[in-house]
């Protein structure tokens, strides 16, 4: 069932008149648009709303519940989360738990405040890559660049872009670039969709990517998004502007094979956020 229209009748079913919290009484269910993708709901009552996730996978459950436990230990500002129970009807469907975030609304402010509670992020550390939740073991800036390779021998299949010399200068910086002995929890996706107000400051959702790492890959989305920051973003996180900026072509890197992967399927309404992301990669390389 992967309509997420065909969820609506069992759903109204399971929630309809019944309280949530933190919603009183159920008595509206929407399906989440604007590009969200799996099984997302709105609920309303009495003027209020929360999100409804449907759990399939118990590892990615599990992951979210310790990402959220990990943020509000360190006062990093997320949505309340509450865990529900699935009955047998929908359990046979493949979903394992439901879980409800409290809504929030946009943040209005600026990429400063931003980086004030990503730094708070940041610091919670572990000091190995592996860890069972995350599903990763191993260097992890050995696996980053094995990502780049593969990125750009796409961009070369379906570009046909000589890529040699982009992949001499990663593997150059990647020599080079000044790792960390402790990786920060990161985001894993910065993006204004995934910032949020509670109360006077920001706070973020859609904390599924969450995983241990080096922090320039979070820093580098910030500052792509909330450019007024300034490019002293990097160094206020300890490290060099070269450093930061190798982190940024990687950023970039990403959101080029993203966009190709759309403009091939034939949405051509994201060419030119291929050409941008083509020129910003061909410009700065080596730069």
């Amino acid at each position: 069932m992967k309509n997420r229209q065909e969820w609506i009748p069992l759903l109204k079913k399971r929630f309809l008149g019944r309280p949530v919290s933190p919603l009183e009484s159920v008595e509206e269910i929407l399906p989440m648009v604007k590009g969200k993708k799996g099984l997302v709901f709105v609920l309303e009552g009495r003027g209020r709303r929360v999100v409804l996730r449907l759990h399939r996978d118990p590892l990615a459950l599990a992951r979210i519940i310790k990402v959220y436990r990990l943020c509000r230990g360190a006062g990093v500002k997320v949505p309340a989360l509450y865990r529900l129970g699935v009955d047998p009807l929908l359990g046979m469907r493949g979903i394992v738990a439901f879980t409800v975030e409290e809504w929030l609304s946009p943040w209005e402010g600026d990429g400063r405040a931003v980086a004030k509670i990503l730094k708070t992020l940041h610091s919670i550390k572990r000091d190995r890559w592996g860890d069972p939740l995350w599903g990763k073991e191993g260097d992890w800036l050995e696996v980053e660049l094995s990502k780049a390779q593969s990125r750009l021998e796409r961009w070369s299949q379906w570009r046909g872009e000589d890529v040699s010399p982009y992949l001499a200068w990663v593997q150059d910086m990647g020599r080079r670039v000044e790792n960390v002995n402790t990786y920060s929890l990161l985001h894993g996706d910065i993006a204004p969709s995934n910032i949020l107000r509670k109360g006077d400051s920001p706070a973020f959702i859609d904390l599924d990517r969450a995983r241990f790492g080096h922090p320039l890959m979070d820093v580098a989305s910030l500052f792509f998004h909330f450019p007024e920051v300034g490019e002293g973003i990097f160094e206020a996180w300890g490290f060099t502007l070269s450093t930061g900026y190798f982190f940024l072509w990687l950023f970039h890197l990403r959101r080029l094979i993203r966009a190709l992967k759309h403009l091939r399927k034939g949405e051509t309404q994201w060419a030119s956020t291929v050409e941008f992301h083509e020129r910003w990669l061909k410009e700065r390389a080596g730069g």
